[in-house]
């Protein structure tokens, strides 16, 4: 079965979904190699490297004592997207950090979520009064107020909804991973790229139609 065909079974399966073989699945439908063999190995060597009892603490051992930062320079380059070079290169997009940080939590036994902010994403400890971590930018503990602000001086903006906050499940982490690289390729007009991750964007059962219509409107020339 091809990376694309198990990425689609996943998707479309009740099952839940693990991050880490999802990003894999990604990673060799655009081309990598022994992916998940690498991604398991990598996170097998940061879980017993890493130091901290909770999500802030966890941040802070991967960027203080091991150098992940977000990538502010080339932010779009679509290795930032990929799990197993994230890992490598210690860089990476917002989303991307959040799954190093919940996967090695999780493997330490510490409870966190994925926070799907628009246009940024940050991880939570989950807590009845949370903390949240910008892990693209530092491993300073943020209030929901702390949220707020954050997202409002990114963006300029004062439309600000307490369900911003709200964890986000990892199909929605997948299809975001998947709408960064798009982005990317669109705007590079990158029709190879375009045409990999729109077959996995396919798996997704609410966007199907959609993402048909747009693959085959960009694949035209192709054929």
């Amino acid at each position: 079965m091809s990376a694309d065909e198990e990425f689609r079974e996943m998707i479309r399966g009740t099952a839940h979904i693990d991050l880490v073989h999802g990003c894999g699945l990604i990673a060799e439908a655009a081309g990598h190699h022994r992916v998940r063999e690498i991604l398991a190995d990598q996170f097998d060597t940061l879980a017993m490297t890493v130091e901290g009892s909770d999500v802030v603490g966890v941040v802070r051992s991967l960027r203080d004592e091991l150098g992940f930062d977000g990538d502010r320079q080339n932010y779009d380059n679509p290795a930032n997207s990929m799990l197993h070079l994230v890992v490598e290169r210690r860089r990476g997009l917002p989303i991307l950090l959040a799954v190093v940080v919940g996967e090695v939590c999780r493997r330490r036994g510490i409870s966190t979520q994925i926070i799907g902010m628009p246009g940024h994403v940050l991880v939570s400890d989950g807590a009845e009064v949370p903390t949240f971590v910008d892990a693209f930018h530092s491993a300073h503990p943020l209030s929901s107020g702390g949220a707020r602000g954050l997202y409002e001086s990114m963006t300029g903006l004062s439309n600000f909804e307490d369900r911003f906050l709200d964890p986000i499940e990892p199909r929605a982490v997948l299809w975001r991973i998947l709408n960064n690289l798009l982005s990317r390729y669109r705007r590079t007009e990158d029709l190879a790229g375009m045409r990999w991750v729109m077959k996995l964007r396919v798996a997704f059962p609410d966007a199907e139609a959609e993402a048909e219509r747009e693959f085959a409107r960009l694949m035209g020339p192709l054929n």
